[in-house]
């Protein structure tokens, strides 16, 4: 499929690279261009959603008080069965005609939860069996350094992972994992994230291939 005919487009990259910004602003674009389009993102808003947005906040307690953190495969669970629910909103704005852009998807359970190394990307894989295929992963490729510095300037609740040494494995699970990700879940566009706003948004439409 040509990136100018993608419908269904995911934002990706570390903490701190931009992909919600450049996901309302591509959302923005298709408004501007007459094209319906559904803006989602991932945990969702949806009750298991707001469960892992708990816990990736550090939010959640255990029964004895303490801080509640489930290991990396049952995060992937819980990805997995939001995104699955979440799938069927896609299809169904897929089937209305809608462009839909996603902020985080599949490749982010990938790159996250294989920082334990007893869960593999063929397990991440095959637990979202089922869900929906993006057209096209537009991959915001920004340096472990300056991911920091924007996200110490951002206000709200740290999560868990925006930390050095987790975001360096990550960054390292997102280049060594590109590839299967890839055979399964369709072409990934990668950008310099490093750019100003603006130009970062003329290099994803550029990408897209769309007027």
């Amino acid at each position: 499929m040509p990136h100018r005919d993608a419908r269904f487009i995911v934002l990706e990259g570390l903490d701190g690279a931009g992909t919600t910004t450049q996901a309302a602003k591509l959302q923005a674009h298709c408004t501007r261009s007459g094209h319906a389009s559904f803006l989602t993102n991932e945990p969702t808003s949806d009750p298991v959603g707001a469960f892992i947005r708990r816990l990736l906040t550090g939010q959640e307690k255990a029964a004895d008080g303490s801080l509640y953190r489930p290991g990396e495969d049952v995060m992937g669970l819980l990805f997995a069965a939001d995104r699955l629910a979440h799938s069927r909103a896609i299809a169904a704005h897929l089937s209305a005609g809608e462009h839909v852009i996603c902020d985080r998807y599949v490749f982010s359970s990938m790159a996250y939860q294989t920082l334990d190394a007893s869960v593999s990307a063929d397990w991440v894989i095959d637990v979202n069996q089922g869900c929906a295929v993006p057209d096209l992963t537009v991959f915001l490729s920004v340096p472990i350094d300056i991911c920091l510095q924007r996200l110490s300037e951002r206000k709200g609740t740290k999560a868990i992972y925006e930390t050095r040494p987790l975001l360096a494995t990550i960054a390292k699970n997102y280049e060594k994992l590109l590839p299967r990700y890839e055979a399964h879940f369709g072409p990934v566009v990668k950008l310099d994230g490093t750019r100003s706003v603006d130009d970062v948004h003329a290099a994803v439409i550029e990408a897209l291939e769309w007027e």
